[in-house]
């Protein structure tokens, strides 16, 4: 059950990554239009504290209350990585990647941090030492 739930916060994290960056973009539009700042940084601000303490549920039950299962630290490196490295993979290879993947990992975005972060937690489930089950 710790697996599914550690996968469906994966998910969930990367689903508000996202809203917060098409969020942050509007309300960066709406401050050029209007030429007020104030609520833009505000919220964009907001947006990151939100994310902020998504990654921090995250990491808190992937290393601590999920028993640091191998296949759920696996995925996390690999997804984490894959959408990192996403624009440089496109750059390098013959055949571009679908265009949704890379358009989420642009430099700067929520979700290119998120993926980053993502890594990191999976390459430290794989380097914590495991619990011994008594």
């Amino acid at each position: 059950m710790s697996k599914i739930a550690s996968f469906a916060g994966l998910v969930t994290t990367f689903i508000v990554a996202y809203a917060c960056d098409r969020w942050v973009e509007f309300l960066q539009v709406q401050a050029y239009r209007s030429f007020v700042l104030a609520p833009y940084l505000w919220l964009a601000g907001m947006a990151n504290l939100i994310l902020a303490i998504a990654l921090l549920l995250l990491t808190w039950h992937v290393i601590f209350w999920a028993n640091k299962s191998r296949l759920v630290s696996s995925m996390f490196a690999l997804v984490g990585l894959a959408f990192t490295f996403a624009a440089a993979f496109n750059m390098s290879l013959p055949s571009p990647l679908p265009a949704g993947i890379v358009e989420f990992s642009t430099p700067g975005s929520h979700v290119l941090y998120v993926a980053a972060f993502v890594a990191v937690i999976g390459i430290a489930g794989f380097i914590l030492p495991r619990r011994s089950s008594l």
